[in-house]
């Protein structure tokens, strides 16, 4: 497994977008994650599901709510 931070998948804008969308994990895979899943493989190196990144993005945006 491979670890990586959220601005190594996405974009800053993909990143707000994910935050306005929260908590909707089905419109974050499908509106964010899916459209752009080519782009975050290449930038990890790897191949990822697209309801998984979606869920990793979901855990990271409310564990940073929680710090707030």
């Amino acid at each position: 497994m491979k670890y990586v931070k959220l601005g190594d998948m996405l974009t800053d804008a993909q990143i707000q977008r994910c935050c306005e969308l929260y908590p909707d994990n089905e419109r974050i895979r499908d509106e964010v994650i899916k459209p752009n899943l080519a782009a975050i493989n290449a930038r990890v190196g790897q191949e990822n599901d697209a309801s998984y990144i979606a869920y990793a993005v979901l855990y990271a945006i409310a564990r940073l709510r929680s710090e707030s």
